[in-house]
């Protein structure tokens, strides 16, 4: 079994910014931050986990999001926009069957 996961690519290994075009930073200020702002370079989360993220973010900083709708579709549409930018980056984890839990 397969698990896609999702990271941020937005640093250099050196933990400086990498440069992005202007309408991948209007995009992130505009719509990306709250996802944006859950995911790590370090740790790959799977969406159910970036939805569950995103939502506790919008409530600890309910200011970064007002206008914004929290759900399923519209974090999947920002993380396939921020995929675009390269702003995220795909994990595909291999789990073996004994290793899942049902």
């Amino acid at each position: 079994m397969t698990h896609l996961k999702f990271i941020r690519t937005t640093h250099d290994n050196n933990g400086r910014c990498r440069s992005f075009p202007p309408e991948a930073r209007r995009f992130w200020r505009e719509h990306g931050a709250v996802v944006g702002e859950t995911l790590r370079p370090e740790t790959p989360l799977t969406l159910a986990e970036i939805v569950t993220a995103s939502r506790e973010y919008a409530l600890e900083c309910p200011e970064s999001c007002l206008s914004q709708i929290l759900d399923e579709e519209r974090i999947a549409w920002c993380l396939i926009k921020l995929l675009q930018y390269d702003m995220v980056g795909i994990v595909v984890e291999v789990v073996s069957a004994a290793n899942v839990i049902h």
